[in-house]
């Protein structure tokens, strides 16, 4: 089976592995019968892992995935040998896999960025695989030098498949203490001889739950042995800052770009808010990690004269650029997925982003997000532990920032049931940037097309323009309009119910019909986040007569706000709708909270539901 370690920042995201079926998640395709995991360990930290991996081939969709294995290293700084490779038939039979078998390529790219890495991929191509079948693998991985010097740390998450054994081993030096989390893992008393001391770990199968949506990362509730020499997350922070310290250097050229963009300006924060608009506008988001460039910053000259770089290289040159500014920060390490805890045991593994935090002016920023503008942070990064790497401390980012989203709505019906309307949204605080960048990005098809695509969603056939709004502003507020005809908005004449939808694109209906995705949870899971508000109105021809307009709804708990109010004269419709959600200081929600919900979710889409009674003779 695949290692997961997590040792590249910026790129990798916690996640379940496999694939999860509907039962209880385990996807029974496969089932592993023996894996081994044994790493003899240095005191430099270098290390040699090698690992024994046996499985069967349970069901035909597995044939296609597990019929070649990978292996992935980096050529700088590992070696990687397939020591034995065969497949072993039904009836006893081995079938090897001949060398020729064996490729080797360039690990991809991953997320869509551009990527010049060291990271290679061995790849064993099996023949002749068919359900029934047993596939062996023996490889063994040596790294010459430690990620950290003279430190070790190891992730291994539950495995989402029938599981018959797997074993983890550490041969340490006596002097260099393991410290472990595990979770669904039962130890073997540890054994010391020869100023060597040896850990084990074995899993203990058990049913795997099925990933609810929306639930937080299953590194923060599922199986998991994290080990590490890390006494603290402080000895961990300041381990990454010594070298990323080295990297933070402003030569000439950084201390003139810092004093051309922060020309004018005598505030702190509006400096770094302009170095931080300059960064993520001109330095473009590209992985370089070559030697151990996985986890060292590039030098901050560097990254200027590129113009590129990924996070731990934007946090370089924000620190050089801000010490330009007189200006103190420090990188910080944290999580950009849905992972919610640090474990108790000091190890890079949530910790996959760098982001910048100034202490004098409790800011973060993520110079990485160039559609978000200063001041905010992406959704991505709220509510995470951080580990400031200049002195070691934990701190946290906010659990929300502002953001709003307004929009109004004029549809006018005619006898026949066609229309003509206008939709104005407005997006507020956090969101405006966003909405700006996606925008100043769409193609003219994609404008031309807009409109009717987003009418197709509704059944209906018509078209329309968009009127973009300040592609080149940099405010809080970005606005937008949507205009268009309808040939078939309703049927008339006749007496007709229409539904009674406040938003024509992305409204509060799409984020609350998404809370019924779950009936039932047991996970925690990332608190719907939401600031709302929506105003329609409906013009019918003077022949029509308004039967019926639903009944007002108010509902205010300690996770939704929610009103809606339908008034209706001079052939008009006219519907109000607010909703805000969140859980006040934290991103994370419970199974307990989820329950709490329910009885509020099902008013409000009732109510989302609800249609008005249209007659016209």
């Amino acid at each position: 089976m695949k290692k997961y370690l997590i040792t590249v920042f910026c790129i990798f995201t916690f996640a379940a592995t496999a694939v999860i079926a509907k039962d209880n998640g385990t996807d029974k395709s496969v089932t592993i019968l023996k894996e081994i995991q044994s790493f003899v360990v240095n005191k430099d930290g270098s290390h040699t892992e090698t690992v024994e991996s046996f499985i069967q081939i349970n069901e035909e969709r597995a044939v296609a995935s597990e019929s070649q294995r990978q292996w992935h290293f980096n050529q700088s700084l590992e070696t990687l040998e397939l020591l034995e490779a065969y497949i072993e038939k039904p009836d006893g039979r081995k079938v090897y896999v001949k060398p020729e078998q064996i490729k080797l390529q360039q690990e991809p790219a991953y997320s869509g960025a551009p990527m010049f890495q060291d990271m290679q991929v061995k790849v064993a191509i099996y023949p002749e695989v068919a359900v029934g079948d047993k596939i062996y693998s023996r490889h063994s991985k040596t790294r010459k030098t430690a990620m950290f010097p003279g430190q070790f740390s190891d992730y291994t998450p539950g495995r989402y498949v029938p599981v018959k054994q797997l074993t983890i081993n550490y041969d340490m030096p006596a002097d260099m203490p393991l410290l472990s989390q595990a979770d669904g893992f039962v130890a073997t008393p540890p054994v010391t001889q020869n100023g060597r001391t040896v850990y084990r770990w074995d899993y203990l199968p058990s049913d795997n739950p099925r990933i609810e949506t929306s639930s937080v990362s299953y590194a923060d509730f599922g199986k998991q042995l994290v080990v590490s020499t890390f006494t603290d997350y402080a000895s961990l922070g300041k381990a990454y800052y010594q070298t990323a310290a080295q990297t933070t250097n402003a030569n000439a050229k950084i201390k003139a770009k810092t004093a051309e963009i922060t020309k004018d300006l005598n505030n702190p924060r509006d400096k770094a808010y302009a170095i931080y608009d300059w960064v993520r506008k001109n330095i473009r988001y590209v992985a370089v990690y070559i030697g151990n460039g996985g986890l060292v910053p590039h030098n901050a000259d560097e990254i200027l004269d590129n113009l590129y770089g990924d996070c731990k290289d934007h946090t370089s040159l924000m620190e050089a650029m801000l010490a330009a500014a007189g200006i103190d920060s420090t990188p910080v390490l944290i999580n950009s997925g849905d992972s919610f805890k640090l474990s108790p045991i000091a190890s890079l593994g949530q910790l996959n982003h760098a982001i910048t935090y100034i202490p004098s002016l409790n800011l973060y920023l993520d110079s990485t997000a160039a559609n978000i503008n200063h001041g905010f942070l992406p959704a991505s990064v709220w509510g995470k532990p951080t580990i400031l790497t200049r002195t070691g401390e934990i701190g946290k980012t906010p659990s929300t920032e502002f953001f709003k989203t307004s929009s109004n709505y004029k549809v006018n019906i005619s006898t026949e049931g066609a229309a003509q309307f206008e939709f104005k949204r407005e997006d507020a605080g956090q969101l405006a940037e966003p909405t700006r960048y996606e925008q100043s990005n769409w193609r003219i098809n994609d404008q031309e097309l807009a409109v009717e695509n987003i009418l197709k969603g509704y059944g209906m056939t018509g078209s329309g323009t968009v009127e973009l709004g300040e592609l080149k502003g940099t405010g809080d507020n970005y606005a937008f309009k949507l205009k268009g005809k309808v040939d078939n908005w309703t049927y008339l004449p006749g007496t007709v119910g229409i539904a009674a939808n406040s938003s024509l694109y992305a409204g509060m209906a799409n984020s609350i019909y998404g809370l019924t995705s779950e009936v039932e949870r047991t996970q925690d899971f990332v608190c719907p986040e939401n600031n709302i508000v929506e105003e329609a109105v409906y013009q019918f021809p003077a022949q029509a007569k308004i039967l019926y307009i639903p009944k007002d709804v108010d509902v205010h708990t300690a996770f939704f706000e929610y009103q809606a109010k339908y008034t209706h004269n001079n052939k008009q419709v006219i519907i109000k709708r607010t909703y805000k959600s969140g859980k006040e200081g934290s991103r994370v929600c419970t199974p307990k909270d989820h329950q709490a919900m329910q009885a509020t979710i099902k008013k409000m889409v009732q109510d989302l539901r609800s249609q008005f009674i249209v007659q016209v003779q």
